[in-house]
């Protein structure tokens, strides 16, 4: 049977309304501390929590019940691998959040057995999510009553404190000779390329509807604190800048319509007013974008054909033309066209080892204006200095774009989504800093988005009642309710289904679950 950790109860019994709060951070983060404010801001709401910890559900299964406690280093990269190996029997990425729905449903029905007349309203802490398939299902299940927050901390924190935690599980005081494991299991959790079914929090993280900075003690009970209360609706917290500004540059990135990805900037100044805006889109003469409705229309779905990947297949058929015509290829390969050798290559089933080449990762050949070039433009058609401001960008810059925001004065680059193409860090060392700065030179930081994400903005800034009678209503945790939130009847269907489903797909292979054997190391 599946169990959560346990259970927190809050100061007086309230509606039996249920929340869903999904945990996404990087290795390194401590994960404890957020879950600890989280269950103190919850419980001055009146809500008990349940803590479900995804990594500890393995457990329940005999494969993975010799997984090392200690030390922290071993304890972390088994608990990766048998994640990803749980996935894999499971033939699905969203496994463990589904292990997590059933746990939700056993800690549920536990608490409905209470002999209390009235059921607690309840909010479930589940932790940690590593793939974006984990987040879709929740958000599928839950809908509205499940919000992700995201916490990280600045790389060289994160390292720290990981190594730190290592070096003491070891019973050693030379955190320093750990740095390198940190480091490593920090990439993995990153991303692990080639691996189906591996960690993926790199395209899991910037799916959080609130993110919050985990650097310091007190900025993160602020943040978590602020959250909760916009979450139950306190309507006098109204956005920040770099919120309002991040707002704006999704909405700039929707009006793009190229075939590969909508990408929207902002340009605002210290006091946060805009200064430009920007989207990825094909220039037109005189200046500016296309738009829907111009007559003519040369936007790339119009023409049919992304030109950069056009033009990436046609540099891979030249190149394997003049292998073919020097000798470098097999002779089998060497029997078919360069065109449709190309195209053999490009296909992931057919070659999945080229699907990551860099060739792969080129932009140079896309015919709309990136959205941080299109944004410096508009600020110089119109005359107006960017010198000093900041640049809101809903996709990490491009090596193409990194050094025009470095030549136009840009000071400070916030970005919300991760772009793995960019190579503007290698390319620009001396004058681009992600997550550390070099103190030789002064540097352009390029931060990660704080704050509630545009996905949530207009949830949880639309203002609610405010005044009664010309007075100020204020905002009272204990009588608050959830802005969004729904009876349990509303999900307990859909949590049956897809728990029933992955049993369904485990059952013949509970033989191996059963198996006291897994190769961690």
């Amino acid at each position: 049977m599946l169990q959560a950790e346990g259970t927190t109860t809050g100061p007086q019994p309230r509606d039996g309304a249920e929340l869903f709060i999904g945990l996404v951070a990087p290795v390194g983060t401590d994960h404890d501390l957020l879950s600890e404010i989280l269950v103190d801001t919850l419980r001055s709401f009146g809500y008990e929590t349940v803590l479900v910890r995804l990594a500890q559900l393995l457990h329940t299964y005999p494969r993975y019940q010799k997984l090392p406690k200690n030390p922290v280093d071993a304890y972390i990269r088994s608990h990766q691998k048998a994640g990803n190996d749980f996935r894999w029997l499971a033939e699905s990425a969203d496994a463990l959040a589904v292990l997590g729905i059933g746990a939700v449903r056993e800690a549920r029905k536990g608490r409905n057995q209470d002999e209390r007349k009235i059921i607690p309203s309840c909010a479930y802490i589940i932790r940690s999510l590593k793939t974006p398939q984990e987040v879709a299902t929740l958000r599928s299940v839950y809908g509205n009553a499940f919000v992700l927050i995201g916490s990280s901390a600045h790389y060289e924190v994160r390292r720290r404190f990981l190594a730190t935690a290592i070096a003491t599980s070891h019973h050693s005081f030379q955190y320093e000779q750990f740095l390198p494991t940190a480091e490593s299991l920090m990439l993995i959790d990153q991303e692990e390329f080639g691996e189906v079914f591996g960690q993926n929090l790199r395209n899991t993280y910037y799916l959080s509807d609130i993110f919050v900075d985990a650097s310091e003690t007190k900025y993160l009970r602020d943040s978590v604190e602020r959250g909760l209360e916009l979450l139950f609706g306190n309507t006098f917290h109204t956005p920040g800048k770099d919120e309002y500004a991040m707002f704006l540059a999704m909405g700039a990135a929707l009006r793009s319509a190229e075939l590969g990805r909508q990408v929207g900037a902002v340009i605002a100044n210290d006091a946060g007013s805009v200064l430009a805006l920007g989207t990825n889109e094909v220039p037109k003469v005189n200046g500016g974008l296309y738009w829907a409705g111009d007559q003519p229309d040369y936007r790339e779905f119009v023409m049919r054909e992304d030109s950069n990947d056009k033009y990436k297949k046609g540099l891979l058929v030249d190149l394997l033309s003049r292998l073919k015509e020097d000798g470098w290829l097999s002779d089998e390969r060497a029997k078919i066209d360069p065109t449709e050798l190309a195209a053999i290559a490009l296909d992931d089933k057919q070659s999945p080892s080229i699907s990551d080449a860099q060739l792969r990762h080129l932009i140079e050949f896309m015919r709309a204006v990136h959205a941080e070039m299109a944004a410096l433009t508009d600020a110089a058609l119109r005359g107006v200095s960017t010198a000093g401001a900041t640049m809101y960008v809903t996709t990490f810059p491009c090596h193409l774009c990194a050094p025009h925001i470095v030549a136009a004065g840009i000071k400070r680059v916030v970005y919300l989504e991760p772009y793995v193409k960019s190579r503007a860090v290698q390319l620009y060392p001396d004058s681009v800093a992600v997550d550390q700065s070099d103190a030789r030179h002064p540097q352009v930081p390029f931060e990660p988005f704080v704050g509630v994400a545009p996905r949530k903005y207009i949830d949880l800034f639309t203002m609610l009642r405010r005044k009664k009678n010309g007075k100020v209503i204020d905002f009272e945790r204990a009588n608050a309710q959830q802005r969004y939130s729904s009876s349990p009847a509303a999900y307990t269907a859909e949590e049956k289904v897809h728990v029933g489903a992955l049993e369904t797909v485990i059952e013949p292979k509970r033989s191996i679950l059963e198996q006291k054997e897994f190769a961690y190391e």
